[in-house]
C-alpha cells in the first residue's frame, strides 16, 4: 500500500497541491565541485526583491536544472567531457529560508558535454542534449522520479555552413511538444530541428523519427533553445548564431517556417552578437530574447497572430553575458543570469507593454548560466 501511494504521488502531479508560498530559484553555474555551483534563492514581490542565498556544492559544472513535474526533485547535468546527470531532493521550503537539496539515486552518464534537460509532464523520461557529442541520451525515471541508466542514444550527423562553429553536430536542447506526443531537438551544428514521436510505453525506444524527421532552420543560423506559443501552434527558436528568432508553424506534427527577425537593436550596425536564451510570458502576449557579444541585451517581441513585433529592448546596464533567464511564475517579474558579470539583475515586468523595469538591485552569484523558477 505503501508503495501504491508514492507511485501515485510521483505519477499524478496534477493532483498534488502547491508546497511553497515563495518563488524560489534555483541557479546553475559554471564551477569546480568543490565550490558551490548550485545557489536557491527566495524572490519576493518587493524590496530587496529577494532574501538568503543558499549553494550547494559536490557536482562541476552544473550548467542547466530542471525541476520535476511536482517540484520534489531537481536535476542537474555536469557539463564536461564525460557528463552525467544527478537528481537531488528537494526540501520542504514552507519556512523562511531556500530550501536544501541533498543528492537522490546516482549520477548517470549522459555524453560529451550534456547541456539541457527536458522532461515528459508525466515525469517518466528525462531527455538530456549532449553538446559536445551531438546527441541525445534518453533516461527513464522510476517510481521516485530518479534517473535509471539510459536506455536510447540518438547521435547526430552531419555539419552546418559556419566551419568554426558548425564543424559536426551540437545537440543544443529538446523540448517536448505541447500534446506531449513529440520532441524536438535543436541541432546547432546542422541547422536541423530534428522531431521524434514520443512512446512512453515503450521499454527501451521511447523515440522514434516522425513522418517530418526534421526541419532546417536559416543557414548558419544555429538553432539553440525554443519556446512554443500559448496556444502551441507555433514554435519560435533562437538561432545563437546570428541572434535571430525564427518562427515555425507547428500543426499536426509538421513544421513549417514563417517568420525570421533579428533581435538586435537597430542602433546596432555590427555583427559580433548572438542569442542565448529564449522565453514565453505566462499570459502569451509576449517573447523574450538575450542576446550576448557586443550587444547585452534583452529583446521583448509582442507576439501578433503569426508573426512576432518588436515592443522594445532592455539594456542591461553594462552587465554582461545574459546567457539565461527566467520569468517568475506570475509575470510581475524577469530574472537575468548575466555570467560575465556574475550577477542576476531582477526586472519589473510590465503586462500591458511587456516592457520590463531595471529594479537596480542585482543579486551576486559567481557565473550564473541556468535558472530555474518553483512556486
Amino acid at each position: 500500500m505503501l508503495l501504491l501511494f508514492f507511485s501515485l504521488l510521483f505519477r499524478s502531479p496534477e493532483n498534488i497541491p502547491p508546497r511553497m508560498k515563495n518563488t524560489v530559484i534555483f541557479i546553475g553555474s559554471y564551477s569546480e565541485a568543490s565550490k558551490d555551483g548550485i545557489h536557491a534563492m527566495i524572490m519576493l514581490d518587493k524590496e530587496p526583491f529577494s532574501k538568503g542565498l543558499r549553494g550547494f556544492s559536490g557536482i562541476k559544472n552544473p550548467s542547466f536544472l530542471k525541476l520535476s513535474v511536482n517540484h520534489q526533485l531537481l536535476y542537474a547535468v555536469s557539463e564536461v567531457e564525460d557528463g552525467t546527470v544527478q537528481a537531488y531532493a528537494v526540501e520542504s521550503a514552507d519556512g523562511p529560508n531556500p530550501p536544501g537539496l541533498s543528492p537522490a539515486g546516482s549520477p548517470q552518464p549522459a555524453g560529451n558535454g550534456p547541456c539541457h534537460i527536458a522532461i515528459d509532464k508525466q515525469n517518466r523520461h528525462l531527455i538530456v542534449s549532449n553538446y559536445g557529442g551531438g546527441s541525445l541520451a534518453v533516461f527513464p525515471l522510476d517510481n521516485n522520479g530518479i534517473p535509471r541508466p539510459a536506455i536510447q542514444r540518438l547521435m547526430f550527423s552531419g555539419n552546418g555552413p559556419n566551419p568554426s562553429r558548425q564543424e559536426a553536430p551540437h545537440a543544443h536542447s529538446a523540448i517536448f511538444s505541447p500534446d506531449g506526443k513529440q520532441v524536438l531537438a535543436a541541432d546547432l551544428g546542422t541547422d536541423r530541428i530534428y522531431v521524434y514521436e514520443y512512446d512512453p510505453g515503450h521499454t527501451n525506444r521511447p523515440l522514434s523519427p516522425a513522418k517530418q524527421p526534421f526541419a532546417t532552420t536559416a543557414p548558419g543560423g544555429g538553432p539553440r533553445h525554443m519556446a512554443f506559443s500559448a496556444d502551441g501552434k507555433l514554435l519560435f527558436v533562437v538561432l545563437e548564431m546570428t541572434g535571430q528568432i525564427q518562427t515555425f508553424r507547428y500543426q499536426n506534427g509538421a513544421i513549417t517556417p514563417l517568420q525570421i527577425v533579428s533581435a538586435a537593436p537597430p542602433h546596432y550596425k555590427g555583427d559580433n552578437f548572438s542569442g542565448a536564451d529564449i522565453h514565453l510570458s505566462p499570459d502569451g502576449k509576449f517573447l523574450y530574447s538575450s542576446l550576448r557579444g557586443d550587444v547585452h541585451h534583452i529583446t521583448i517581441f509582442r507576439v501578433s497572430g503569426n508573426e512576432l513585433k518588436i515592443a522594445g529592448y532592455q539594456d542591461l546596464g553594462g552587465r554582461k553575458e545574459p546567457r539565461n533567464f527566467c520569468l517568475s511564475p506570475n509575470g510581475a517579474f524577469l530574472y537575468c543570469g548575466l555570467q560575465k558579470s556574475g550577477v542576476v539583475a531582477i526586472y519589473k515586468r510590465n503586462a500591458e507593454t511587456g516592457l520590463l523595469t531595471d529594479t537596480n538591485i542585482s543579486i551576486e552569484v559567481p557565473s550564473p548560466v541556468c535558472l530555474e523558477p518553483m512556486q
